[in-house]
């Protein structure tokens, strides 16, 4: 069987002689089913070591897949029995065979845009960024503006006293921008900051912060936040240049998500200003989208209310059927806690002298109008995609989805909040109350001791508490894991390793693990029926390893070697010829 991105078919066939066989077989009857891709072949997997994520069967031998779908799931016995010689047979040597892993937050157009962006390193010396820009000049020398993406904004700060004034020497003939690295900031010179009317203003813009030199009051050259926004924008606009650039872009990460055994996403950008929703759709058109998709669209907050609902209700996709959605609805309530921007019920250290209006954080949205549009968005179908590293951030967005509730009574919505670095005790069983799924990233880096050491000089004694999944799940409320790529490491058996040896670990045992990657986020996203588990009558979207995850020391899982992932029956990546 060949690897080929096929067009879109339907799948038609219905199973109609159900047989009946040992213990470990399991069959059902398949109706007419139309879902976007899926192969138009089949056959059966055998000599596997297939792990089901299903709780009634936990463990299989083979399994047939008929256009697509999972008809049968068994021992190799029984189901080269029912074969009968009908069907191609795939020998996997041992291997393991899993659900396609899913992640439920990550950046994969921006991930593709940064990789051939002018990427620059977070932390340097001033004749280090003018060398590493110096080598980037000639190959944008034809681009309307610069564009470099990487830099620590705040280390930034350290070492240049006017950002803007050292861009304008090197790049004095157009606009330039410099995004960070962790997404919530940027560096820019003087012809961009006029570009987007920044110049002129004398107070921060909705959502955002410009830094200003604390004697002159002049803008540095380096904002925060929302802020950035307007700058890459500006920046990208949707011309067909840059939409095709988008397009190319995502397709790069697609080959990166299939590398790594992904086959579905929701992707947490969702720029619309810039063109990136009509990149994705433009993959399902062209039958190129590799994974399934239930996108965000981002919420600004300096934007008119009207305006914006407006453009979410023509830009909301909800077809189930398809490969792709757009029908959540992102929101930012705070920063993070690297940058003392992330919200806080109690103020930050000392030590950092933060002006008084930032001791406790900082918010994108006035209460009154987070309500109005967290209402609104939910009447429209949105699920509500919240991103809050604070506890003061985490409890306003619980405060705005309790208010949703009480005015749309909309049921199983299945909104859900992500990062969650600090949770307020006092908020903990309002997550079951209100039904909201929390969406951690416990990846290499967030789980490295380093990194609460790092944060203990922003929240002191409150790092013993982060990211406290454990404690959720133990009250009972619903949890998914998700990278944050490329914020954060994408593979997702980094992330297994990462969270089952993590000191204090919040999880001992890789099968709850595993399901918080696939079933869980199935769940999540309203596929449950169809992904996230190997059941007949789900789609055959399939992560194949190189060796038995479930028989090896924890950490050595990352060094785990994906060899083949399938999306509906059809490969997607498949270096050693496997399938072929």
């Amino acid at each position: 069987m060949k690897s080929l991105l096929k067009n879109n078919l339907p799948v038609n066939f219905c199973l109609t002689d159900t047989l009946k066989m040992g213990s470990l077989i399991s069959l059902m009857t398949i109706g007419m089913v139309s879902y976007g891709y899926a192969t138009e072949e089949s056959y059966l997997i055998v000599n596997a070591n297939v792990y089901t994520v299903d709780r009634d069967l936990r463990w299989a031998e083979a399994v047939l897949v008929e256009m697509g779908k999972i008809t049968a799931v068994g021992s190799e016995g029984d189901l080269l029995k029912q074969a009968n010689q009908k069907y191609d047979v795939i020998d996997l040597g041992g291997r393991l065979l899993m659900p396609g892993f899913q992640d439920p937050h990550l950046h994969a157009l921006e991930a593709g845009i940064n990789e051939t962006a002018c990427f620059l390193p977070a932390e340097g010396s001033a004749n280090t960024y003018r060398e590493e820009i110096g080598y980037c000049l000639e190959e944008q020398s034809q681009s309307a503006w610069f564009i470099g993406a990487g830099v620590s904004m705040p280390a930034l700060l350290e070492v240049l006293k006017s950002p803007a004034a050292f861009l304008d020497q090197l790049i004095p003939d157009r606009p330039a921008v410099i995004l960070d690295n962790l997404g919530h900031g940027a560096w820019a010179n003087t012809q961009a900051l006029q570009a987007v009317g920044y110049t002129d203003l004398w107070r921060d813009p909705p959502g955002g912060i410009l830094d200003r030199d604390p004697i002159s009051g002049r803008l540095t050259g380096v904002v925060f936040e929302n802020a950035q926004q307007r700058l890459r924008n500006a920046a990208l606009p949707p011309t067909k240049e840059n939409v095709d650039f988008a397009y190319n872009s995502l397709l790069n990460a697609l080959e990166v998500l299939a590398q790594n055994g992904i086959t579905t996403v929701s992707d947490a950008g969702g720029y619309w200003p810039r063109g990136h929703q009509e990149a994705w759709i433009r993959a399902e058109q062209e039958n190129t989208l590799t994974v399934r998709a239930s996108n965000a669209l981002y919420l600004y907050p300096d934007l008119p209310f009207d305006e914006q609902i407006s453009q979410f209700r023509n830009r909301y996709m909800n077809d189930p059927n398809s490969l792709l959605r757009f029908n959540q609805a992102k929101i930012y309530m705070d920063g993070i806690l690297s940058q003392a921007t992330g919200a806080l019920y109690e103020p930050y250290e000392r030590g950092l002298d933060l002006p008084p209006e930032l001791q406790r954080g900082f918010l994108y949205f006035d209460q009154d109008i987070l309500v109005e549009y967290v209402a609104e968005l939910e009447r429209l179908g949105f699920q509500l995609h919240f991103h809050a590293t604070g506890d003061r951030g985490i409890g306003l967005a619980l405060d705005a989805l309790q208010y949703a509730k009480k005015i749309n009574s909309q049921a199983d919505m299945r909104h859900r909040i992500t990062h969650l670095y600090l949770v307020d005790e006092r908020d903990i069983p309002r997550f079951k109350q209100l039904d909201v799924i929390t969406d951690f990233q416990l990846s290499p880096t967030a789980t490295d001791p380093e990194t609460k050491r790092y944060l203990e000089s922003f929240v002191g004694e409150r790092a013993e508490r982060l990211m406290p999944a454990r404690k959720l799940y133990d009250a009972g409320v619903d949890l998914v894991l998700s990278s944050d790529w490329d914020a954060e490491e994408l593979s997702p058996l980094k992330k297994i390793q990462a969270v089952l040896t993590q000191k204090n670990g919040a999880f001992d045992d890789i099968e709850t693990v595993i399901e918080m990657m696939t079933i869980n986020v199935a769940r999540l996203l309203h596929h449950e029926d169809k992904t996230g588990s190997i059941e007949p009558g789900k789609l055959a979207d399939f992560v194949i390893l190189d060796r038995n995850i479930f028989d090896m020391p924890a950490n050595q899982i990352g060094n785990t070697d994906v060899q083949a992932t399938l999306l509906g029956g059809e490969v997607i990546y498949d270096p050693e010829g496997l399938f072929d």
